[in-house]
């Protein structure tokens, strides 16, 4: 079960986040803030991917991308262990770019993937620091 429910055609990209995020309260939060099961945990994030949307920022020609922007919105709650919210963030977004490869497939799609892993990057860091903040 991951923490966040893909609500997108983006197949994976919940895994990716949630990578994300638990790396980030990993790294940056108290190592023992991060329990290893829901059963254990105080408290639980969770969220859903509302929307990955790819727009094309750069053309070589009226029909022909060059860049591409991927964008990531997600909503995320901590919610106690008896249910309650404590805190909720919506529509938060993170934004990365990456080249598209004429006639090269293959690459687009690797870049495409490194830029998606780059913006649940940002979005685990901006959870995170909103996430701080509140309390």
């Amino acid at each position: 079960m991951t923490i966040f429910e893909n609500r997108t055609s983006e197949i994976g990209v919940e895994n990716t986040l949630a990578d994300a995020v638990t790396g980030e309260f990993t790294t940056r939060a108290n190592a023992a803030a991060v329990a290893g099961s829901r059963k254990d945990a105080d408290a639980v994030l969770a969220g859903s991917i509302n929307s990955v949307q790819i727009n094309s920022i750069s053309r070589t020609a009226e029909t022909v991308s060059s860049e591409a922007r991927v964008v990531i919105t997600v909503t995320a709650r901590l919610t106690s262990s008896g249910g309650t919210d404590i805190w909720t963030a919506n529509q938060v977004t993170a934004t990365d770019t990456y080249k598209v490869v004429q006639d090269d497939k293959q690459t687009t799609e690797s870049n495409k993937n490194a830029a998606l892993d780059r913006a649940a990057g940002k979005l685990a860091e901006k959870l995170y620091n909103r996430l701080v903040e509140d309390f």
